[in-house]
């Protein structure tokens, strides 16, 4: 061994090989270490449900609940604004006709969860009517342990509700709710989910949450739960 290489490890100059070996094991693992951390479980919940379905309700009380649900909203819809406004860029509503390919959606979905999950949160949820044209999307873009909750009210009582509120006529308004309604059907229908009646919740919003809460693995506050049975107004226009 060269006698100046062998005097510098006595004197502490120059690190011992095994020290070395070790500084670039620790090197070759770090990148991997940091991509656990960062991959850690996070419950991923996609609500589905027609316009005057009680979206918005179950939305406002899965926010109570603790789940990030895209804050900030659009309008008091519990609906992420920025998310929201890239569904109306991609179904041209109300005629719900496609317009941006599958993989954009799919990578804009993607991009979006991940962004909300490295905020640390350990629930994550989106909800807009126009999910429900986006089932196989979402499934590509957050995985197959997505938990899909639908919002279920009667088809005419949704477009009867949708009517009162003249955003569009009657017609356009009554095909893009049926248009909704069969997207969310056939895509469910088969796959595991929890249903929330629109008029069960309004009749019995504690049982309906405790659904939600059990379904979901949620361990909210008295507080939180508290503020989310509140949220809900029988007699809401909804």
């Amino acid at each position: 061994m060269d006698v100046a290489y062998l005097t510098g490890i006595q004197e502490g100059s120059v690190p011992r090989p095994k020290t070395i070996r070790l500084r670039q094991l620790l090197r070759a693992v770090r990148p991997f270490s940091r991509a656990r951390v960062s991959a850690q479980p996070t419950t991923r919940v996609a609500v589905l449900g027609l316009y005057r379905s009680g979206s918005t309700a179950v939305a406002g009380v899965l926010h109570h609940l603790g789940v990030d649900m895209g804050a900030p909203f659009f309008y008091n819809f519990y609906e992420s604004a920025w998310l929201s406004k890239k569904l109306r860029v991609w179904w041209d509503e109300p005629n719900n006709i496609e317009k941006t390919p599958t993989a954009k959606r799919v990578r804009v979905l993607k991009q979006w969860i991940e962004n909300q999950e490295r905020n640390g949160s350990k629930c994550v949820g989106m909800k807009h009517p126009l999910l429900s044209l986006c089932g196989p999307d979402l499934l590509e873009a957050w995985g197959s342990s997505i938990r899909f909750i639908w919002t279920w009210r009667p088809l005419e009582k949704s477009i009867h509700s949708l009517h009162k509120l003249k955003w569009w006529t009657d017609e356009k308004s009554e095909a893009m709710q049926k248009t909704l309604w069969e997207a969310s059907a056939k895509f469910l229908e088969n796959r595991e989910h929890l249903r929330i009646d629109f008029a069960q919740m309004m009749a019995d919003p504690r049982g309906q949450i405790a659904r939600l809460v059990d379904y979901l693995g949620l361990e909210p506050s008295a507080e939180q739960l508290a503020t989310a049975i509140e949220s809900i107004q029988p007699t809401s226009k909804e």
